[in-house]
């Protein structure tokens, strides 16, 4: 019966529902994008926190690449062991490999790289489709706009130490958002994020060839060789001496950061980031708040006639506090769809632009937004009430 009540009140006042459903899917639309952005810099950050954390250096390679002149000193670097052994300390590596094979037919037009197994499984990023590297079969990621279907098979060649040629084969079984931001590629080090953890991820379409395809290191063959190649973590203790970064350039490491300077400007960076965008946020949420208020007053002011028929019916007070609250949360649910479709066409029409990731850190934020909401659409229409007698109701009439 109350619920019946609800919805007739909500079409006799459409119009003032209707404003008020509008504003609170687009507070609760512009907060999740928001709090998406925050997210997908988190999301790039906590994966490697130990890492970052740790005792450590950033190092960016070019594999196979010398840095300086062609000596007989040179290592490639393919794993812990071939770093620990050159650098003559017990550390630990995690990075991707320029693994040195091809598609066939396709042999300039896409980068094939192979990641470090932990990296592959502590970070995702962004899909188009698919699944991360489920199956039984060799597995290959690939960026969206390389042409690739899911399923399709690759066939790739590579050459052994002694020469010959050889092939091997993999499933595509998830394709990479074409913007979205690589573990292990060697990212950029310029303006506000100059040495932070985004030094440690980079798009593939800013790559010198558009498209990439990604393998797991331990699905290689073992005729196979590789080397480590752009940017990788390395861990332990008593990396911080000169004679460290000589050693790494001989590697073919071109630049290198200490973690604890990398953690500190990464810090500063998310901060700032954060303190960018939460003043939208909180005025926002503010002028969302202050409207949901003007509207539920003068609603509530407007229905006090109906309250008053209620009454004469023998409806108890928090009865119709009731329904004006059922009323409210009749707009919270129409806000909530309204706010899903207008997200799902935008990041239809422009996926570069707008990004939502619906985890936990988002549906807080936007069931915080919802709990005021419902907290204020209660409390107004409840003192207003409270403060009215039946007479002055009755008198409203």
């Amino acid at each position: 019966m109350l619920f019946k009540y609800s919805l007739k009140s909500f079409r006799r006042y459409l119009f003032q529902n209707t404003l008020t459903t509008l504003q609170l899917s687009a507070a609760l639309l512009i907060a999740a994008f928001m709090l998406s952005a925050v997210y997908l810099r988190l999301s790039r950050y906590l994966p490697f926190y130990e890492e970052f954390t740790s005792e450590g250096k950033l190092a960016v390679f070019t594999g196979f690449a010398y840095n300086g002149d062609l000596s007989s000193d040179y290592k490639a670097i393919d794993n812990s062991s071939d770093m620990s052994e050159l650098l003559g300390i017990k550390v630990k590596t995690l990075g991707v490999h320029n693994c040195g094979a091809f598609i066939q037919g396709r042999e300039n037009e896409i980068a094939v790289i192979s990641a470090d197994d932990e990296l592959i499984e502590r970070y995702t990023p962004p899909l188009a489709s698919g699944k991360w590297f489920e199956g039984e079969r060799i597995c290959a990621a690939v960026s969206a706009d390389s042409g690739y279907s899911l399923g399709d098979s690759v066939r790739l060649k590579y050459y052994t130490s002694e020469g010959s040629e050889q092939t091997f084969s993999a499933t595509i079984t998830a394709l990479i958002k074409e913007d979205a931001k690589i573990a292990g590629l060697s990212g950029e080090n310029n303006g506000e994020q100059k040495d932070t953890f985004e030094l440690f991820y980079q798009s593939s379409v800013k790559q010198d060839k558009s498209s990439v395809l990604l393998l797991k290191q331990s699905d290689l063959p073992s005729s196979k060789q590789s080397a480590y190649t752009g940017t990788v973590l390395i861990t332990g203790s008593g990396l911080e001496t000169s004679d460290i970064t000589k050693k790494l350039s001989k590697s073919g490491c071109i630049y290198s950061v200490s973690m604890r300077e990398l953690d500190k400007a990464s810090r500063r960076y998310l901060l700032l980031k954060l303190y960018e965008l939460l003043p939208i946020i909180l005025i926002l949420c503010i002028m969302s708040f202050i409207t949901s208020i003007s509207t539920s007053a003068l609603s509530s002011r407007e229905q006090i006639n109906d309250y008053a028929a209620f009454t004469l019916c023998g409806l108890e007070k928090n009865k119709c506090i009731i329904i004006g609250l059922i009323q409210s949360i009749i707009c919270l649910c129409s806000a909530l769809v309204i706010c899903i479709a207008a997200a799902s066409v935008l990041i239809r029409l422009y996926p570069e632009r707008f990004y939502i990731e619906p985890n936990a850190f988002l549906l807080s934020g936007d069931a915080g937004i919802m709990l005021i909401y419902i907290i204020i659409a209660t409390a107004v229409p409840a003192a207003m009430i409270g403060r009215t007698t039946v007479k002055d109701m009755l008198g409203s009439l």
